[in-house]
């Protein structure tokens, strides 16, 4: 502490005498990574006579160097390594803490003089990003409706940017989608169909960028668009099939109804064995469970008698060709007997 405090009396006079050189850093600022060694790199203009480094805004001593050994501080003991023919100053391994402005001061000789120099120069250490996810809100969105996607990183305290990517190109911001101050959590207000996609962040500080695994973006929408497809009619006997669809993410469930009772669950209504009883109207309701939206459609039903329709017409035709036949044979017969 002694050395401490001469080498600073020794620079302190010698600046009162000799004007004071401005001493650029090497590099300024430097960046560390928690657990490794920053090199705080001074080129002083001649052969060092005697060195201070300080730390924080209340200057506290961290090495000092007065022609014999380094005099290093007890907080930085087996962390600090002085370059006694620069001044420049190794520290390792560093951590969150000795992130700020350390400042130096000292002499050298130039042309047999001796000339005071200062400077400083600011340390930032940095942890590594551990995990970047991206977390929806809700997370089922629904069709224009509100949804946040936002950026989360695990094991970083310090990171300086994010930038958003939609299926691997910059996502670009619009009066419907915007990006916080930060740029953590992208707002779709509402979002739509056309939002679907491969949606990453990356995050970034000065050691490293990492992004995210890809989240895949699917709206969940609808019911929409309910249809029918089945035959109007059936004849007496025969068997019908109806099948609802509707278009809808998820798949929706589907109700059947039959006059306004409730008839059967499923896609798809059978009738065996159709009879004049099945006559009537036929509602099927779609339900999206995560949209909570249903939509309905009906369908008009009637039955036939049995043997009516085109068939029986063709039946009738023949046996009226087979009567005609048969008369015209009996007239002959008779013309012949007479």
């Amino acid at each position: 502490m002694e050395t401490h405090i001469i080498i600073w009396i020794v620079v302190s006079l010698c600046a009162g005498c000799l004007a004071v050189l401005e001493l650029n850093p090497v590099t300024d600022p430097v960046i560390g990574l928690v657990g490794g060694s920053v090199l705080l790199e001074i080129k002083p203009p001649g052969p060092l006579g005697g060195m201070i480094w300080m730390f924080g805004p209340e200057d506290m001593p961290v090495v000092s160097w007065a022609g014999s050994e380094p005099e290093i501080d007890l907080d930085y003991k087996n962390r600090v390594t002085l370059n006694t023919k620069t001044g420049s100053l190794q520290l390792k391994p560093v951590s969150l803490n000795d992130s700020g402005v350390y400042t130096f001061e000292g002499t050298v000789f130039v042309s047999a003089e001796v000339q005071p120099f200062k400077g400083s120069v600011t340390v930032n250490v940095h942890t590594l990003i551990g995990t970047v996810i991206v977390n929806p809100n809700p997370e089922q969105p629904i069709e224009n409706q509100a949804l946040n996607l936002t950026c989360e990183v695990l094991g970083s305290k310090t990171v300086s940017s994010r930038l958003w990517l939609k299926d691997g190109q910059p996502l670009s911001a619009s009066d419907r989608i915007t990006l916080s101050a930060d740029n953590s959590t992208v707002s779709f207000n509402p979002v739509l169909l056309s939002d679907n996609g491969e949606y990453q962040c990356k995050a970034k500080n000065p050691v490293i960028e990492v992004a995210s695994p890809g989240y895949i973006l699917e709206v969940n929408y609808g019911p929409e668009q309910a249809s029918i497809t089945g035959p109007d009619s059936a004849a007496e006997g025969s068997s019908v099939t109806f099948t609802c669809s509707a278009q809808s993410l998820p798949p929706c469930n589907y109700t059947w109804y039959f006059n306004g009772a409730d008839a059967t669950q499923g896609s798809q209504y059978e009738i065996d064995f159709v009879s004049n009883a099945d006559r009537g109207s036929y509602t099927c309701v779609a339900w999206n469970t995560v949209t909570g939206r249903i939509t309905s459609v009906v369908k008009e039903f009637t039955v036939t008698e049995s043997g009516s329709g085109s068939g029986s017409g063709c039946l009738k035709a023949e046996i009226a060709q087979i009567a005609i036949g048969a008369l015209s044979g009996i007239a002959l017969l008779l013309c012949l007997s007479v």
